[in-house]
């Protein structure tokens, strides 16, 4: 993946508004640039001093894309079913699994925005950035507490969900067993 530091993004929107001028004879009118750090990153390893930091172990199996699905599935309708009592996004969608965003790796080229703008990404490592998140988190811990709550909320409603749609394993099945 491609990552851009904001202090490349304000660098580029600066170029992108002075190469609009007569003096650069209107050069990014109309143009499309991709901007970025100027480096390929593996997510997974670009986020490993994020997950050390806080205590997280790397994964030590690796998660199957059809596991992946059903689990975008499972939070797609969860999503639909507690959209009239609240508003939360799905946290993955199916779309996201289907085209791969997840396990493949994608890299857009600069070189016309270096070319044309003249722009010049300054490398910043993750890492740096780490130790300023992790003293803003304690301040913002207390607004996760609701976050959590319904992550526990939805995961009792998609055992619900999965029971529903099984016949045989269905709550619904074993009451009407029982009354008989």
């Amino acid at each position: 993946m491609n990552w851009v530091h904001v202090e490349n993004l304000v660098q580029a929107q600066i170029l992108a508004a002075e190469a609009l001028t007569p003096e650069k004879n209107y050069i990014a009118s109309g143009q499309v640039y991709f901007i970025h750090d100027g480096e390929k990153f593996n997510l997974f390893e670009w986020l490993a001093p994020l997950f050390e930091r806080l205590g997280c172990s790397k994964p030590w199996i690796p998660i199957p894309t059809s596991l992946v699905y059903a689990s975008a599935t499972v939070m797609e309708h969860l999503h639909l079913i507690l959209k009239p009592l609240v508003e939360l996004s799905p946290l993955l969608t199916r779309n996201e699994v289907q085209v791969q965003n997840i396990s493949t790796t994608h890299t857009f080229s600069i070189d016309k925005a270096r070319r044309q703008l003249g722009y010049s990404p300054e490398k910043f490592a993750f890492a740096d950035s780490v130790e300023h998140y992790i003293k803003t988190r304690a301040e913002a811990r207390s607004k996760h507490v609701f976050p959590k709550v319904m992550l526990l909320f939805l995961a009792i409603l998609s055992l619900i969900f999965l029971s529903l749609r099984f016949d045989d394993l269905s709550v619904l099945h074993f009451f009407k067993e029982t009354q008989h």
